[in-house]
């Protein structure tokens, strides 16, 4: 019997070695040093382990212990407990777009709008005065402009602001299509990927995805009035290694091409929908009517986490979001209610400490407008896009979610998903072998002008 338990305590040390060297050749692939060391070391202490196991004699009993503690932390590990449901909740009180950031930096000093604006919402005028006098996105005079990478993202801007014209427009007026829904979803969620989504779903529209104004564009300060009853939301990856120089400027440009990506997407869909008789329209970047993330996580793509962003099951929130909206009838997405990249969120903190600004809560969550949520201080991390010109990215490049979709990532994130000491274990040797404050990657070879 002895021997039983000097075996099976034998083979558990040689997997998790096997896993160990399996980690460090994806760690080398991924050119992630900290982790290569780690795992080097981590290795090498249990190839020493096992040559004593192998050549020191030890009494029976203490194989007898070891295995069965080997046995009772396998158990646990492999245990696959009740997650609580994720259900998401939201505000009754719809968003003005009017009152975003990103709409509140566009008022002109001295225009009508600025003036109108300014009279009802006061308490905004000091701080966005003072995020006027900054450098600003993109700008020459910003911490980290780079005249290769600043200037491909204006270029990159630029080509998404020539789509605008494309994301509504009339439909086809000769009659609408009888194909039947199944398969017009089928062919659409497939296109859609085909296109370059990673992901992609549909659900049907709630007044709490639009916003109650239009803050942006020749329609600023309108009613946003948008009845159609179905959306098609979809994910776009953005690239791992680019996101690794974040804040630094190759983020801003990734940030950038994604978006165009996505805008093309959403506007060929728009387009082929709108061919078969139906009112469709996209929704790209400074051209929204709707609130991406919420629709996306009805759409069931993924759930808002710690950072106020979306956090996908593969990529966690590296990924920026298309959205059309369309009268055409639609088959539903079912949408999945397992909760645990939320209460991964919950214990995890990093993209809180990682953040330069330090606009990410810690702790739980607050009850504001009559729901539990997390809540970012946008004024704060806008603040710091001014100072550095691009749009930082620290939080989604630093978010465990957030690594290769490989088989190694999609095996923590299997075991995660299974019980919460998995959610432990898997947060410990996060912090161990990428650290809690990992730094960016500096910029090299032809990155650097």
């Amino acid at each position: 019997m002895g021997q039983v338990f000097y075996i099976a305590f034998i083979f558990f040390l040689s997997v998790l070695a096997g896993l160990t060297l399996l980690f460090l050749v994806v760690s080398i692939y991924e050119n992630e040093k900290q982790a290569v060391v780690r795992s080097l070391a981590v290795l090498f202490v249990e190839v020493i382990v096992l040559w004593i196991v192998f050549y020191v004699p030890f009494p029976s009993w203490l194989y007898f212990c070891l295995a069965g503690l080997v046995i009772c932390f396998l158990g646990l590990v492999l245990a696959r407990f009740k997650t609580p449901d994720y259900i998401p909740a939201y505000s009754k009180q719809r968003i003005d777009e009017r009152d975003t950031m990103f709409s509140r930096i566009l008022l002109k000093k001295g225009s009508q709008r600025y003036t109108a604006y300014y009279s009802a919402k006061p308490e905004y005028k000091t701080s966005d005065d003072s995020l006027r006098e900054k450098p600003g996105l993109l700008d020459k005079k910003s911490k980290f402009y780079n005249p290769f990478f600043s200037e491909a993202a204006k270029a990159t801007f630029e080509t998404v602001e020539s789509l605008q014209g494309l994301v509504e427009k009339p439909a086809n007026r000769t009659g609408k299509s009888d194909i039947n829904p199944i398969k017009l979803t089928v062919f659409i969620l497939n296109w859609a990927k085909k296109s370059g989504a990673t992901s992609c779903g549909i659900t049907e529209m709630k007044p709490y995805h639009l916003y109650s104004f239009i803050g942006r564009g020749a329609d600023y300060g309108k009613k946003v009035a948008l009845n159609h009853k179905y959306a098609i939301a979809f994910t776009v990856e953005m690239d791992k290694e680019f996101l690794s120089h974040a804040p630094f400027s190759p983020a801003v440009l990734e940030s950038s091409t994604q978006y165009l990506n996505a805008g093309a997407i959403a506007v060929n869909i728009a387009g082929f929908i709108r061919n078969h008789g139906y009112n469709a329209r996209a929704h790209i970047d400074a051209n929204y009517r709707i609130i991406c993330p919420l629709v996306a996580q009805d759409a069931g793509l993924g759930a808002i986490g710690r950072m106020g962003l979306l956090i996908t099951p593969g990529l966690g929130p590296r990924v920026r979001i298309g959205v059309v909206t369309t009268d055409m009838p639609l088959n539903v997405t079912p949408v999945k209610t397992d909760g645990s990249v939320v209460e991964f969120c919950r214990i995890c903190e990093k993209c809180a400490r990682i953040c330069p600004s330090k606009a990410i809560p810690f702790n739980g969550k607050k009850l504001i407008d009559g729901i539990e949520r997390w809540k970012i201080d946008s004024e704060a991390c806008y603040s710091y896009w001014c100072d550095a010109g691009t749009d930082c990215g620290r939080c989604i490049n630093v978010c465990p979610f957030s690594h290769p979709d490989n088989f190694f990532h999609n095996l923590v994130r299997s075991a995660i998903r299974r019980n919460p000491l998995n959610r432990w274990i898997a947060l410990k040797l996060e912090s161990f072998f990428y650290g809690m404050k990992s730094k960016p990657v500096k910029l090299s070879g032809w990155m650097k002008p």
